[in-house]
């Protein structure tokens, strides 16, 4: 597990035995862009989260921000490291192999990237993206490493702007309204995550149920509603595939109210407090629907970052991610700025845990 920390505002290259989460490397990078430094937890309307495009490559790491690049060779012996030209847009989190260098996709509307050799060079012109190169999220036997932003798509699909009809299925992603013209309730559905590019893979949530691709039809995981006398409904806030199973992370939030019960000769005054308290959750779901495993991940109150409730709620949110498929430690990471903790895939077992989580921001 290779990832890039920073300690102050100085950030490191940092690489983790995925078994135990010993340090096996390290090698420091200079300083952290301003944007990518963190003294406290998620931002407000930190939707798409704000973290470095990192990608494996034949004995090199590439570490790449919006305008800057870094290539850690394996061990940490060396950093190479540079900028892109004023020319060249914003790196977009996408990334692949080709032939041993990196293919960096940018924002550029036209799907199009920028190559860097793994020497350092840095291409004068701009490319296409290659065949078999998928978009970030649709990891590959070829991308090792790839941002948290695979976890952040909602409803990718490039349809165009006039397009109101086509879309999902109307029973896992909304239902096509007459008078709006347009389909409603599709809070967030995405059917380009795949484990390896594979549509009939694909999964897709419609608010917080769960829709597995099964040839050519749906398999939709509901919730338990009130009647099944469940108490817990947690809303899904992020996913990571994996095969032949799925990740989930949720929230799930009520009000709480407390007062103390003075005696009949104390002079303490009744007080009651009411609040609003936030449970997260993760868990493993197989592609046949059935709940293999959930591990509670915290529970407290709920942060209180913006007049938003939304915000707020969100807010307790973790960034989930699975190791390669080759790895033979088969993680699930859970990431909240400044913590990183490593599940076993198969159990939710804990493995170890790095750091812990930041306080969240005050408004």
């Amino acid at each position: 597990m290779v990832g890039w920390i920073h300690e102050g505002a100085e950030g490191k290259v940092v690489a983790l035995e995925e078994a135990t989460g010993r340090v096996l490397w390290q090698a420091s990078t200079g300083p952290v862009p301003a944007d990518l430094v963190r003294k406290d937890g998620w931002r407000v309307n930190e939707r798409v989260p704000a973290v470095a495009l990192t990608l494996a490559g034949p004995g090199v790491h590439l570490v790449a921000g919006n305008r800057t690049w870094m290539l850690v060779a394996e061990g940490g012996a060396s950093v190479k490291s540079g900028e892109f030209p004023p020319q060249v847009p914003p790196v977009t989190g996408a990334a692949c192999l080709v032939d041993g260098n990196f293919w960096i996709g940018i924002a550029d509307e036209r799907d199009g990237g920028i190559m860097l050799s793994a020497a350092g060079v840095l291409a004068d012109v701009r490319s296409d993206r290659p065949a078999g190169c998928l978009h970030a999220g649709d990891p590959t036997s070829e991308l090792r490493v790839i941002s948290p932003l695979q976890n952040a798509h909602a409803d990718p699909t490039p349809y165009a702007a006039d397009d109101r009809v086509r879309g999902y299925p109307p029973e896992v992603c909304g239902k096509y309204s007459k008078s709006q013209r347009m389909r409603t309730g599709n809070a967030w559905c995405s059917d380009l995550r795949t484990t390896d590019g594979d549509p009939k893979r694909a999964v897709m949530l419609h608010i917080s149920d769960i829709a597995f691709r099964q040839e050519e039809d749906w398999l939709l995981v509901r919730r338990p509603n009130s009647a099944d006398a469940i108490d817990f409904s947690p809303s899904i806030t992020g996913f990571e595939l994996s095969w032949p199973r799925a990740f989930f992370d949720g929230t799930a939030y009520r009000n709480v109210t407390v007062q103390n019960n003075p005696s009949s000769t104390s002079f303490e005054a009744k007080k009651v407090e009411a609040r609003t308290e936030v449970t997260e959750i993760v868990t493993s779901i197989a592609r046949t629907g059935e709940l293999q495993w959930a591990r509670s991940i915290g529970r407290g109150d709920l942060p209180n970052v913006s007049p938003t409730f939304a915000d707020n709620w969100y807010h307790a949110r973790s960034l989930l991610l699975a190791s390669h498929p080759g790895s033979p430690s088969q993680n699930l990471y859970v990431f909240k700025p400044g913590m990183l903790l490593a599940l076993d895939q198969a159990t939710g077992a804990p493995r170890f845990q790095v750091g812990a989580p930041l306080p969240p921001p005050t408004w």
